[in-house]
């Protein structure tokens, strides 16, 4: 099994019912998503995070990846909070 992030935008499930009565998606009831699943296969990632939406439906196609948001963040160089990153370790001396 290998690890897979899934990350999308998703209606809740009282959002959906009110969609099918009025048709639009209320704004309050949209919510994002994003899990890391453990998973045979990116097609098996994506039924277990369907599954676990508990009756709402994907606004998107999520997107099924084998890194996490920080993992691209970081390999494509974007800014960092300061103070966040990992302290220097100190160089032990000799007495």
């Amino acid at each position: 099994m290998e690890q897979y992030w899934v990350e999308g935008l998703f209606a809740n499930a009282a959002g959906v019912r009110k969609a099918r009565k009025s048709g639009v998606y209320p704004p309050s009831a949209i919510e994002p998503y994003a899990k890391g699943l453990w998973a045979n296969s990116p097609d098996e990632a994506l039924h277990l995070a369907t599954e676990a939406l508990n009756g709402g439906e994907w606004l998107e196609n999520p997107v099924v990846s084998r890194l996490t948001e920080e993992q691209r963040m970081r390999a494509i160089g974007a800014p960092e909070f300061p103070g966040l990153q990992a302290p220097a370790r100190k160089k032990r001396g000799r007495p």
